[in-house]
């Protein structure tokens, strides 16, 4: 659950058109038949999207607790409508008790299968889910829903090597960010570590976002890997905004933690960065990108030394309003997305590409229009304005194009519903490979 914001629009303007580098094909995902391909209807919403190294796209998304996950697979070379249904992997015995904050994840490297493993996580009430398909998705196993833990919210999973996975969940109890670790394939998660000490001020106040593993650069420590965790919280023991973004650092492969500021967030963070989500995402050279709103703007942070250093940027959306950003950081550049409003009225998704040496130069335009007025980011405490819930995502396939999942409403702008929309990159600039 997200922490409570609301975007309140202003009197409607005139709209502003921002163009530049890419071209999509863009639909809603049918989920009438399992095993099809072709656009059609659903009422899922707060997709996540993943891309293997061998191209093929996996998105999941929810219908909600008790409303179970819903999954579509397909090549990196598929038109919008080229995905194919593959039905509930969260669901046990065929129901679908699962369905709350999903968030998927391949690994990086081919398990005894011959495949990159893919993993589907779900909160299922107090506990989390995890779904394992050992065959591109065609089949999911289903993997016992994970025991002990306390109440939670929000979980993200990231993969490492062929067997290795990081799950990390907010701790409703404490408010800390707690890490699992499995390196069955998903069979079994084993409590590791909190991100944040137990001592400091911000373990009982924060707001988390995504869950990152370095995949192609070797950490310090012998068997360790990289991993980031993303979060917001605020600068000084005594205040109450969430005015600075941070970055949970481990670099043997989640045992512990260090907590790394990104001080140039302060300057724009005084009105709060917990516009869900803080995002964090890797490149392939081991340097960091980190994206949050400010629920006016988007900013972009990044660092060449783990973390240790940070430089941000000046606003990156050009539009009125600007919220939930998602980035992918490659080889040669960076992607991202977000939801803007350039009119105050309606909603777009915005696809920003960056390709030079600095933070300062920024292509953008808008994707498809997916909204008509307030939006609410409050989670379950909203009351109205809340079709497009509190994340969507982007990643680039291994030629560098890029794929997004985002929530749109259903069955037209200013519908009560959600759906789940997917766009493929089809022109334009492809930005390379990413981690």
């Amino acid at each position: 659950m997200a922490a409570a914001f609301t975007v309140v629009l202003a009197t409607p303007g005139a709209a502003g058109v921002t163009t530049g580098s890419g071209a999509f094909s863009t639909g809603q995902l049918q989920v009438q038949t399992a095993g099809q391909t072709g656009c059609g209807t659903n009422q899922a919403g707060e997709p996540s999207i993943h891309v293997s190294r061998a191209g093929l796209v996996g998105i999941s998304s929810e219908t909600g607790l008790g409303g179970g996950s819903q999954y579509w697979r397909g090549s990196s070379a598929a038109t919008a409508c080229g995905l194919t249904y593959a039905g509930q992997p969260n669901a046990i015995g065929g129901i679908g008790l699962s369905g709350g904050d999903t968030d998927t994840a391949f690994a990086p490297v081919k398990s005894s299968s011959g495949t990159y493993r893919m993993y589907v996580a779900s909160l299922n009430l107090g506990s989390v889910n995890v779904a394992v398909s050992n065959d591109n998705g065609v089949t999911f196993s289903q993997m016992p829903v994970q025991a002990g833990l306390p109440l939670d919210d929000r979980e993200w999973i990231a993969a490492y090597g062929a067997d290795t996975s990081l799950l990390s969940y907010h701790d409703v109890a404490t408010d800390n960010i707690d890490i699992l670790r499995s390196d069955n394939g998903g069979q079994l998660y084993t409590q590791l570590a909190r991100v944040i000490p137990d001592t400091d001020y911000k373990a009982t106040n924060n707001e988390l976002g995504n869950l990152v593993i370095d995949h192609r650069n070797a950490s310090p420590v012998a068997g360790g890997f990289w991993a980031y965790q993303s979060f917001v919280a605020p600068s000084t023991a005594t205040g109450s905004a969430y005015d600075e973004a941070f970055a949970g650092v481990s670099d043997d492969g989640g045992s512990t933690w260090a907590i790394k500021p990104i001080g140039c967030s302060t300057s724009f963070g005084k009105n709060g960065l917990g516009h869900v989500f803080p995002n964090v995402s890797v490149a392939p050279d081991g340097t960091l990108y980190y994206a949050m709103s400010n629920g006016s703007a988007i900013y972009v942070a990044r660092s060449g030394d783990h973390g240790d250093t940070w430089t941000c940027s000046g606003p990156v959306s050009t539009t009125k309003q600007a919220i939930e950003p998602w980035l992918v950081a490659t080889s040669a550049g960076v992607d991202l997305v977000y939801y803007g409003t350039p009119d105050a009225r309606t909603w777009y998704v915005y696809f920003a590409q960056h390709t030079s040496g600095d933070l300062t130069s920024w292509s953008t335009r808008q994707v498809t229009a997916v909204h008509q007025g307030s939006v609410c980011e409050g989670g379950i405490s909203c009351t109205g304005g809340r079709q497009l819930f509190d994340d969507f995502g982007v990643d680039t396939d291994p030629a560098g194009y890029a794929h997004i999942a985002y929530t749109m409403d259903s069955p037209a702008l200013g519908g009560s519903n959600s759906a789940t929309g997917y766009a493929v990159q089809t022109g334009g600039t492809p930005v390379g490979y990413p981690n």
